[in-house]
C-alpha cells in the first residue's frame, strides 16, 4: 500500500501537541522558572536597547547575549515535546556561546581576538573560565561540553533506534515515546545554563541596570532563589525515573 504522505505530514503538529500536553505538566516547575529567567533577560535587553555600547567589546557581548537567548529559547519547546535529539544542537550552541560570552567578560584579550575573527577553541575558553574566581571549574565546563556534544553528531550510540518496518510503520516527529529520565536530565542541564546566563549578564551590566531598572535585581534574586529547589527536584525526579526505566529494561531483557 502506498500513500503520498500528505496525511502523515499534516499530522506532525498534532503529534507534537499531544507530546507537549503529556510532558508539560511533568516539567511545569522547570517551565515556570525558565519563563522567569526569560523575562529577566528580555528586561535587560530592553535597557541595553536604549543604551549605546560602550566599546566594540560591549557590542560583541550584546550579540552573544542575543545568540544565547535565541538558542536556549528555541531548545525548550523541543525538550517539552520530547525531541531531545533535535534540542541537542541548539543547546550546545547556547552553551558554547554562553561560555564564550563569560570568557570575553573575564579576559578582554580573548574578546579582542574573537572580534577580529580569530578562532577561539573551547579548551581555551575552559582554561580562561577556570583561572578566574568568577569563572567555572574546568571539570564542570568540560562535563557540560561533553553532555551537549555527545548527541549532536550522528553517532550510532546516541541515535535513537526507530524500528521502522520492524513493528513501527511511522516514526517521524514527536510520535515516539521519549525517555522521561532523559527529558528530566536535559531540563536540569539547560536550567543550569539559564541560571549561569542570567547571573553573568546581570553582574556585567549591574551599573546601567541599577540606573535604569533597579527593581530588576530583586526580580533576579527571587528567580535565582527559586531555581535552586527546582534543580534539586529535577535531580531527584531524574534519579527516581532513571531507576524505574532501568528496572523496566532489565525486566524486558529477562523475558
Amino acid at each position: 500500500m502506498t500513500t503520498n504522505g500528505r496525511t502523515d505530514y499534516s499530522d506532525l503538529p498534532r503529534y507534537a501537541e499531544i507530546r507537549s500536553n503529556q510532558l508539560a505538566p511533568l516539567l511545569a516547575r522547570y517551565i515556570e522558572v525558565t519563563d522567569r529567567y526569560g523575562e529577566i533577560l528580555c528586561r535587560i535587553v530592553d535597557v541595553l536597547g536604549k543604551t549605546p555600547p560602550a566599546s566594540p567589546r560591549d557590542a560583541a557581548a550584546r550579540d552573544l547575549i542575543a545568540d544565547v537567548f535565541d538558542f536556549l529559547y528555541e531548545a525548550r519547546p523541543l525538550i517539552i515535546k520530547g525531541m531531545l535529539h533535535v534540542a541537542y544542537p541548539l543547546a550546545r550552541r547556547a552553551f558554547e556561546s554562553l561560555s564564550l560570552l563569560v570568557a570575553c567578560f573575564l579576559e578582554p584579550k580573548l574578546a579582542d581576538r574573537w572580534i577580529a575573527g580569530k578562532q577561539v577553541g573551547h579548551a581555551e575558553i575552559r582554561r580562561v573560565l577556570a583561572a578566574h574566581p568568577m569563572g567555572e571549574q574546568e571539570t564542570q565546563t568540560r562535563d557540560l561540553y561533553f553532555f551537549f556534544s555527545k548527541a549532536t553528531h550522528p553517532n550510532r550510540a546516541y541515535m535513537a533506534r526507530r524500528f521502522l518496518g520492524e513493528g513501527n510503520e511511522f516514526v517521524l516527529g514527536a510520535i515516539g515515546q521519549p525517555s522521561l529520565a532523559m527529558s528530566l536530565d536535559y531540563a536540569l542541564e539547560t536550567l543550569h545554563l539559564w541560571f549561569w546566563f542570567a547571573a553573568s549578564v546581570v553582574f556585567r551590566y549591574r551599573d546601567v541596570l541599577s540606573q535604569s531598572d533597579p527593581e530588576l535585581f530583586r526580580t533576579y534574586h527571587d528567580a535565582a532563589e527559586a531555581a535552586g529547589p527546582v534543580a534539586a527536584w529535577l535531580r531527584e525526579q531524574f534519579n527516581h525515573v532513571l531507576a524505574e526505566e532501568q528496572g523496566e529494561m532489565r525486566g524486558l531483557g529477562s523475558e
